[in-house]
């Protein structure tokens, strides 16, 4: 009896550290994959931060380029300080010519020239009171948003110009379709001028270099 329950005692004794080994095993198992699982949310957090950087990195450079690529397409749209529209158009009707002008008013430039003076911060201009010239120099500061619907209606008194020298006077037809519409950022100049002598698109290039002097 005494033998057999000794051996009992070594069995349960190696079966309990047995079932302790394997527990130990278990644990440390377990504690092996909660460490992996950790280290992988690490490497993760640290991916996806590296990722965010990057990210905040790129939109930084393209802010950058953005405001650079802005600040190039705003030079020289901008007019010098101290000049005015007016300047731009006394210089040019001084340099080109122009027969018996009218001064552009709230009226005219409605009825003549379709434009809304809400459209409108600031205009000067002048054109031929005569039905023999096809005279226009006509300046405008437009309002945000209004651009290309000042612009439009400035095309249409253009056309219109054309429309009635087509066979009526041929040099002042000419005078018309060589006739431009320079545009400075919210500028616009409507100038249809010049010296048949001097040829029309050379007396256009005159006018824009009088008036890219105005201008930043």
């Amino acid at each position: 009896m005494k033998k057999i329950t000794g051996l009992t005692l070594t069995v349960m004794l190696i079966g309990a550290m047995l079932t302790g080994c394997a527990e130990q095993g278990r644990v440390g198992r377990v504690e092996n994959r909660a460490g992996s699982a950790v280290q992988r949310t690490a490497e993760e957090g640290k991916q996806a931060a590296d990722r965010a950087g990057k990210a905040a990195k790129d939109t930084a450079k393209d802010g950058t380029r953005a405001a650079q690529d802005l600040m190039e397409q705003e030079q020289g749209m901008l007019m010098a300080a101290g000049s005015r529209i007016q300047d731009v158009i006394m210089e040019l009707g001084e340099a080109l010519g122009i027969a018996m002008p009218q001064k552009l008013d709230e009226t005219s430039l409605q009825e003549v020239f379709g434009l809304d003076p809400a459209d409108i911060e600031e205009y000067y201009g002048e054109y031929s009171a005569v039905n023999t010239s096809a005279d226009h120099m006509i300046g405008v500061k437009v309002k945000d948003g209004k651009v290309d619907k000042v612009r439009q209606a400035l095309e249409n008194r253009k056309n219109e110009v054309i429309k009635n020298f087509q066979e009526y006077l041929p040099d002042q037809y000419d005078k018309a379709q060589a006739g431009r519409i320079i545009e400075k950022g919210n500028y616009l100049f409507l100038v249809i001028a010049g010296d048949s002598a001097q040829g029309y698109d050379s007396e256009m290039d005159r006018a824009e270099k009088i008036v890219d002097r105005y201008f930043d």
